[in-house]
């Protein structure tokens, strides 16, 4: 009967613990300001009238492509919570020093992952502004293999600054998560930067951490507006969103379309592949350059995240003159060696005959002279570009 006893007082105090870290978790998810906030009254009207929003969530677009890879090797413990060494850059990666005043018209500079900075019509144009970790969790020991779990960028020979940043004119925004929407980052910006344009859904993040309102603009997918003389079309991606444990898919993603009279571009922000890219090519092709989702991928995500030859292929259907990969070379976000994606991208596009821009992080670029050097391969076997 003791040991009954004792085996029930051990249930009710493991109860009380379960219900005391419960409290926690909900009191940090509600104080920590990266996880964002939930739309107003009038927002929330418009997602629920949103054809892509059905039982309370964002949808993905019906397609017929089937992602599953099943030449691919799946993804085993071990090599999620102990990889190799060589997994992750063992130094700092080689980058340019950027001065804002050389971004100059038609110029480029893309500073590691998903953020880019491009000037056209005289505007500076600035995609997924991450400058900090990819994670709201408590930082873990800078000496851990394993930069998945923290999110900790790669470090940088030459970093990337906001304070040593142009005036921003617009900032476009893909989709909520981590990686692609810094809340530190948006901050620091929120009285430097013009105009916003986000997702359904995703103003209510940047308002609370101090964008005004009326700089906000967000879009469902296949609307478009106008700022100045550069057209902004936000345009469907498969993929989903979410930054807390109870809000999935409660905001929209997607990718854009940046169109003025001297340019045409694509930023794929994430997803999988699908015959929308065709589409897109066909209804606002051809494009000048199209920055692609090229890294984290592996076997369990191939539905919301693209392996290198889906990219090419994905280039192609846009009808793309130049081909940029991107979501490489800043964060540890899945399994594969951090420089596969663009050693795979690289092979797969002269095989296809694909004109790629392979710029080093910092590297101020055009169309004119595509930069191609393959600096990444200076990091195993050092040599100074």
């Amino acid at each position: 009967m003791e040991i009954l006893f004792t085996i029930l007082n051990l249930i009710k105090y493991l109860i009380y613990v379960l219900i005391i870290f419960a409290i926690l978790i909900f009191i940090f998810l509600k104080i920590n300001p990266a996880f964002g906030s939930s739309p107003d009254k009038n927002t929330k009207e418009i997602i629920v009238n949103s054809e892509n929003f059905f039982e309370g969530k964002f949808r993905n677009i019906k397609t017929t492509y089937t992602n599953y890879r099943t030449s691919e090797k799946k993804a085993t413990l071990k090599e999620w919570f102990s990889p190799p060494k060589e997994k992750n850059p063992l130094s700092p990666l080689p980058t340019k020093k950027f001065k804002g005043q050389d971004l100059t018209e038609g110029k480029f500079v893309w500073f590691g992952h998903s953020t880019l900075l491009m000037r056209t019509e005289g505007l500076v144009v600035m995609t997924d502004p991450v400058f900090n970790r990819a994670s709201p969790l408590p930082s873990f020991s800078s000496k851990s293999k394993r930069n998945f779990f923290n999110g900790k960028p790669f470090a940088f020979e030459n970093p990337i600054l906001i304070d040593n940043l142009p005036k921003v004119d617009i900032v476009i925004i893909s989709h909520d998560h981590y990686d692609h929407l810094d809340s530190k980052a948006i901050k620091d910006l929120s009285n430097r930067v013009d105009h916003f344009f986000v997702p359904l859904g995703v103003g209510a993040h940047l308002e609370r951490w101090g964008v005004n309102k009326n700089i906000i603009t967000e879009l469902d997918w296949y609307d478009s507006k106008n700022y100045k003389n550069i057209k902004f079309t936000f345009a469907p991606s498969l993929h989903f969103s979410g930054r807390g444990v109870t809000n999935g898919n409660s905001t929209l993603w997607g990718s854009w379309i940046i169109k003025s009279n001297k340019l045409n571009a694509y930023f794929s922000g994430d997803g999988g592949y699908s015959e929308t890219f065709k589409k897109l090519g066909d209804q606002y092709g051809p494009f000048d350059i199209a920055f692609i989702e090229n890294g984290a991928y592996n076997v369990d995500w191939s539905n919301v995240h693209m392996y290198p030859d889906e990219a090419v292929q994905a280039n192609i259907d846009l009808k793309s003159k130049v081909l940029f990969p991107i979501h490489w070379s800043k964060f540890d976000l899945s399994i594969h060696p951090w420089d596969e994606p663009i050693i795979r991208i690289t092979k797969e596009a002269e095989k296809k005959n694909v004109n790629i821009a392979t710029p080093m992080i910092g590297e101020i670029f055009d169309l004119i002279n595509l930069p191609k050097t393959p600096w990444w391969e200076s990091v195993r076997n050092p040599v100074k570009y």
